[in-house]
């Protein structure tokens, strides 16, 4: 790989020497990345500003001469997410968001998209003027949408029934569809759903972070699609939240 110049948005910052970073790194061409910005903690030139998890920066990168890591030869601020780093509540939601989307994504396929709706949910964090609580959950949702998990929420899987006017719809976990009852199996994991649920599924499948803040589902609703959100976490992308921190289940 020869030398090149991206966008990253910075998703966390170590020390492994006394003057020496490495950065785990997403870009949207080349997916997640582990560099070192060696002088970084005293670079006075190279990196001024740039070296705080969710920045958004444009690096110059350099591969050694053994092919073994990547250096960061020198970084640009495009943006310091000022309106996070004063706001204890939406810095946390944003280092929630972030941790997850470190945690799913792995492969550089499809990172261009992965990383707009990192950058456009980061964005919205930062200046919707109201934010739902549920963001994190709606972030997490789309993810697993993205990452191709995301059901018909139209109609019956099997027979086609149109969801929101069936009486009791089923989101079947292991078998990633919804069913009308009727046609839903009787083992499993089953959550049952609505057409308020259904219609916040679509609305965060289709729009925007931005459109999100203001989604503010009723009480029950709420613990529907945290329901729906843990259930795709652990059974299609394999994680679970303890601790503080997203683990392989």
């Amino acid at each position: 790989m020869q030398d090149f110049t991206e966008k990253a948005i910075i998703l966390r910052v170590g020390r492994f020497r006394e003057a020496d970073l490495w950065l785990r790194l997403f870009t949207p061409h080349r997916g997640l990345l582990t560099a070192f910005a060696f002088g970084g903690s005293r670079s006075r030139r190279r990196f001024v500003g740039c070296l705080d998890p969710l920045n958004l920066v444009l690096f110059g990168f350099s591969r050694s001469r053994t092919g073994n890591y990547l250096s960061l030869t020198e970084g640009t601020l495009l943006d310091g997410r000022p309106g996070l780093r004063g706001n204890a509540s939406r810095l946390g939601i944003a280092a929630n968001c972030v941790k997850f989307f470190e945690a799913v994504h792995v492969e550089p396929e499809g990172s261009v998209r992965s990383f707009n709706l990192l950058e456009e949910s980061l964005e919205a964090v930062e200046r919707c003027p109201d934010l739902s609580p549920m963001f994190p959950v709606f972030f997490r949702l789309r993810t697993a949408f993205e990452q191709g998990y995301g059901p018909s929420l139209d109609t019956c899987s099997r027979c086609g029934k149109v969801l929101k006017t069936s009486v009791a719809p089923l989101l079947l976990i292991e078998e990633g569809r919804i069913s009308c009852e009727a046609c839903a199996t009787e083992h499993g994991w089953r959550i049952p759903l609505n057409a308020g649920s259904l219609a916040v599924l679509d609305r965060v499948r289709r729009e925007s972070p931005r459109q999100w803040c203001s989604l503010v589902p009723d009480a029950a609703d709420r613990r529907r699609l945290f329901d729906v959100a843990d259930g795709f976490m652990r059974w299609h992308l394999g994680l679970r939240w303890e601790d503080g921190r997203f683990l392989k289940t």
